[in-house]
């Protein structure tokens, strides 16, 4: 009798020892039924937005597992359920996390790995894509620029929403808050002088890539031209370094910062139609 089809991919949610401390982590196992097409270590937002986005997230997780792919999810050192309070958090302490992480997945899989990155994940997969050597970056509607994403998550601060007297009014003023008290808290993450300015420092326009391909999904949002010429700008650059990036805008614009669980459906479906087949 043939064995039936696999419609669940198995999960192995554990923790890798790692300095300092432990990291937990969901592994999921290639349908053993298709041919194997390699691994994915996928690497989360920043903040309030790994939670929002965690469902997602494991659902498309699946979905690549189903397609043959092994598949790694990681919190990063102070997110999530890893140890570590997110104020210790540094970019490259996280580096290092996924430096581990791809290390475990090619000892269980030598197929090509996808760095597969969701919002400020997206930049830090385009940071470590060549040391990790990796053959192919998938963005999901990236921050391309440190300073962007630390601006829009100091946007979100109270003081900025419901300011008192003589409270900061700007991210420039809590820029300046946070220099005088090397840190600062935002809805409930506090985020130290350090990391903000690693993430600040970060631009995708001047990271070296490997040779790779590069998959950007994106929400293109009322101005979707632009978006697309700042799209073939950073082609243009990182074509030098032999990546050769691919844009696929979306429609539509979700708000990604806010209360309760984000999915995006039809992300989840073009981005799953791409790898069914050769995303090369």
């Amino acid at each position: 009798m043939n064995a039936p089809l696999l419609t669940t991919p198995r999960v192995e949610p554990f923790f890798f020892d790692a300095e300092p401390g432990t990291r937990f982590s969901l592994y999921h196992a290639p349908n053993p039924q298709v041919a194997p097409r390699g691994a994915i270590l996928y690497v989360h937002p920043f903040a309030g937005e790994l939670s929002r986005t965690r469902r997602m997230a494991a659902l498309q997780s699946r979905a690549f597992a189903k397609l043959g792919y092994a598949v790694l999810q990681i919190d990063l050192f102070g997110c999530g359920d890893s140890c570590g309070e997110f104020s210790a958090g540094r970019w490259q302490i996280w580096k290092e996390d996924l430096a581990l992480a791809a290390a475990w997945l090619a000892d269980r899989d030598s197929g090509p790995l996808t760095l597969w990155g969701l919002r400020l994940g997206g930049l830090l997969a385009l940071d470590a894509a060549a040391r990790l050597e990796a053959q192919r970056v998938l963005l999901w509607q990236p921050f391309m620029s440190g300073r962007a994403c630390i601006n829009q998550f100091l946007r979100l601060s109270e003081q900025l929403q419901d300011p008192a007297p003589g409270a900061p009014r700007s991210t420039a003023a809590l820029r300046a808050q946070l220099a005088v008290h090397g840190a600062i808290e935002v809805g409930g993450f506090e985020v130290a002088v350090p990391l903000v300015k690693a993430i600040d420092a970060c631009d995708a326009a001047h990271v070296a890539l490997p040779p790779c391909a590069v998959h950007w999904f994106a929400h293109a949002g009322p101005t979707p031209s632009k978006t697309a010429a700042s799209a073939a700008r950073l082609g243009e650059r990182w074509e030098k370094d032999g990546a050769t990036l691919h844009f696929h805008p979306l429609e539509g614009s979700p708000f990604w910062s806010g209360d309760g669980e984000l999915d995006l459906p039809a992300l989840r479906a073009a981005t799953s139609d791409l790898f069914s087949g050769d995303p090369a």
